[in-house]
């Protein structure tokens, strides 16, 4: 018992972790976020396989500890030949506008080396051909350039986990040219600011869908915490 302690204090895993509250927080607390996630890509995976073809990009904005883009090869490597993309500052949350005040967030919060990104989703499996990396805040790195070097190839999956309304705007507006019938869209914070649609990831799509009233889409799944939506055509 002490040597499997000592061991798991080695590898990093933090005092508090080892408690009754700590162990509780690993196995089912973090745990079911993991499993809500899971059933989000398992989801799409099944969406995207029986409406074959929907070929295309992974596109991820928001990559923080390369959690979710591993994921996403996890589910979709066997059914997909997609190209991963991982949009991120690298250095964590902008500058805090006062329209995304909350306790939660703070300027350089959920800060993730581009370095640390690449190794840990190449250790995972993925191969260096397959994998992107966009350095850069949203407002700054999402240029004409860019999206002209990425097309004409269209994106089957966006992943927008920003957290923040500033940060999800211009996402939103850049992935216009990249949506194909069958493009699912999920948002990760959905619910943030509790849940309110005048804040965060839901105001910013509401003002989307005002701006582009011909582009239509469908719910899709939803959990405690992320909304999602296939791009079914223009009116």
């Amino acid at each position: 018992m002490f040597l499997n302690i000592v061991r798991k204090l080695r590898d990093g895993l933090p005092l508090w972790a080892l408690t009754r509250k700590g162990r509780w927080i690993r196995r089912e607390y973090w745990q079911f976020g993991q499993d809500q996630r899971s059933f989000v890509f398992m989801s799409i995976a099944r969406f995207l396989h029986i409406n074959r073809p929907v070929p295309g990009y992974y596109f991820e904005f928001g990559c923080n500890e390369a959690n979710t883009m591993r994921k996403a090869w996890d589910h979709f490597q066997h059914l997909f030949d997609f190209t991963y993309v991982g949009f991120d500052s690298f250095e964590g949350l902008p500058e805090i506008a006062e329209v995304d005040q909350q306790p939660i967030w703070e300027k350089g919060k959920l800060a993730f080396a581009e370095e640390r990104f690449i190794k840990r989703v190449l250790d995972h499996g993925m191969p260096v051909d397959k994998l992107m990396a966009v350095k850069g805040f949203y407002d700054a790195s999402l240029t004409a350039d860019l999206k002209a070097s990425l097309l004409p190839t269209k994106a089957a999956v966006i992943y927008i986990d920003c957290d923040l309304y500033v940060s999800t705007v211009p996402v939103l507006e850049w992935i216009v040219d990249f949506l194909q019938v069958g493009t699912v869209i999920v948002f990760d914070d959905w619910y943030c600011f509790h849940g309110d649609p005048q804040r965060g990831e839901q105001l910013a799509w509401n003002e989307f869908m005002q701006r582009h009233p011909e582009l239509r889409f469908s719910e899709f799944v939803r959990t405690n915490e992320a909304a999602s939506f296939i791009f079914v055509g223009h009116q």
